[in-house]
This record gives structure tokens, C-alpha cells and sequence, in this order.
């Protein structure tokens, strides 16, 4: 088993982070554009349509579409996760350019590539603990699963 550096490490959870917000913004934008337009777009179907395709059809799909792109939204909340990673990302970053310049608490610090991982794992647990308050919890329907 190798150990990887504390730098190591830093980079690798950036990385990490820098992917999952990216990842998120993308689908938050995404799904929002979506929501925007298909909302914008029906009621100009609605109105300015001469057959039942435009004028019924197409307006009804365009709803669906925004609908759902908005319980996808409520549901998966990629703004907050995009929020979450990007803060995570950022502290790390924090870290690692205070200890490469021996600045803050790495000054003094007897170990400071120990005093680096734990400042990162203890981002990292933070950032799993951020998430998993997001994570759409199943509710109970039935009435022995309600009384356990």
C-alpha cells in the first residue's frame, strides 16, 4: 500500500470536488434553461397556434417537459450540491496554499503534513455530511413500515 502526500491528496480531493460542482452546475443550468423556456414557449403556442398540433399538442409536451425538469430540480437539488463541492473545493485550496507557504497554523505546526490531511479529511467528511442531508429521503407508506 503507498501513502500518498499530503499535497497528493489535496490535489486528488480538488479534483474530486472540481468535477462534482462542475458536474452539478451543468445540470442545474441545464435543467433550469429548460424549465425557463419550455414556460416561455407554451403559452406562444397557445396563442399564436392554428392547428391542434401547435395550439394543444406541442403547449401540453412543453408543460410536461417543465414540470418535470422542476421536480427533477426540487428533487435532485444540483444547485445546492454545485454550492456544496465548490465550497469544499475551495477549502481544500485554502489549505494547501497555507501550507505551502507555511502560513497560519503551519507555521508553527510540529507536523504539518498531518495537520494538512486531517484539515482535508475532516473537509471531506463535512462535505459527505452536507450531502446526505440533501439525499431525498423515501417515506414510509405502509402501516407496518410507519410503526417500526
Amino acid at each position: 500500500m503507498t501513502t500518498a502526500s499530503p499535497v497528493e491528496l489535496c490535489n486528488d480531493r480538488i479534483a474530486h470536488f472540481r468535477n462534482k460542482a462542475n458536474h452539478n452546475k451543468r445540470e442545474s443550468l441545464t435543467f433550469f434553461s429548460t424549465v425557463i423556456m419550455c414556460t416561455l414557449s407554451a403559452p406562444l403556442f397557445i396563442t399564436l397556434g392554428n392547428t391542434p398540433l401547435l395550439n394543444k399538442i406541442i403547449p401540453a409536451i412543453l408543460s410536461t417537459m417543465a414540470a418535470g425538469a422542476t421536480a427533477w430540480l426540487q428533487q435532485r437539488k444540483p444547485q445546492q450540491l454545485w454550492s456544496l463541492y465548490r465550497s469544499a473545493e475551495r477549502q481544500i485550496e485554502f489549505h494547501l496554499q497555507r501550507y505551502q507557504l507555511h502560513a497560519g497554523e503551519y507555521a508553527d505546526a510540529a507536523n504539518p503534513d498531518r495537520l494538512l490531511a486531517e484539515h482535508v479529511t475532516e473537509i471531506v467528511l463535512r462535505t459527505h455530511e452536507g450531502w446526505s442531508g440533501l439525499v431525498p429521503q423515501m417515506q414510509a407508506s405502509t402501516p407496518d413500515a410507519k410503526a417500526k
